[in-house]
């Protein structure tokens, strides 16, 4: 199915600023495969994409009145879909350490689509929590992985309960560092691609 062509974008945008749902339609159809597109990209997840494409047209809708004053809507666009989905990402990812959520589905015959980005997500966490410091690295693995409480790990690592929790805070920070930088390099080389 061909895109939508806008004739006149700046124009459509003036219409889109005074609250013109007619041209703000136009404007979500001639864009909204490019936001899906970045949503499935990043989450291989139909509802999620579709979660992002609302998300982003309903910031611009909230935004509109800045529409006037932009030179490079395609940039501006461009941008708001970018964090959306780092923030999608980020909250995913948060949700995901403080839930423990990475065990597989292996009792389970029946895959979802959220189950190949949840794969994923984990071989992504897997190589985060590869790169830490040995010692950093036990004490995620002890933890987060094996329930293992603190004093525990004291215990069996030769440490003080301070810190086994100092090298846990280390490691959940470099951790989500590690995400971060690359779900922000996926996003950005998606994006380059998507709306050039």
């Amino acid at each position: 199915m061909e895109q939508t062509s806008l004739h006149n974008e700046n124009e459509l945008l003036q219409r889109v600023s005074e609250g013109d749902e007619t041209a703000f339609r136009t404007l979500y159809d001639h864009y909204r495969k490019k936001i899906y597109a970045l949503g499935y990209f990043l989450t291989k997840s139909e509802n999620s994409a579709q979660e992002l494409v609302q998300d982003v047209f309903l910031k611009i809708w909230e935004k509109r009145r800045q529409l006037r004053e932009i030179d490079y809507f395609n940039a501006w666009m461009r941008t708001i879909a970018r964090n959306t989905a780092i923030n999608y990402l980020r909250s995913r990812a948060m949700e995901k350490l403080g839930l423990d959520r990475l065990q597989t589905h292996e009792s389970s015959n029946c895959f979802t689509e959220n189950d190949v980005a949840d794969r994923e997500y984990s071989l992504l966490l897997q190589a985060a929590v590869r790169q830490l410091p040995p010692q950093q690295q036990k004490v995620y693995v002890l933890h987060r992985q094996q329930g293992i409480c603190h004093e525990a790990i004291a215990k069996e690592l030769h440490i003080s309960v301070l810190t086994s929790k100092k090298y846990m805070k280390l490691a959940l920070r470099s951790i989500r560092l590690f995400l971060e930088r690359r779900m922000d390099a996926a996003i950005s080389f998606f994006i380059v691609i998507c709306f050039s």
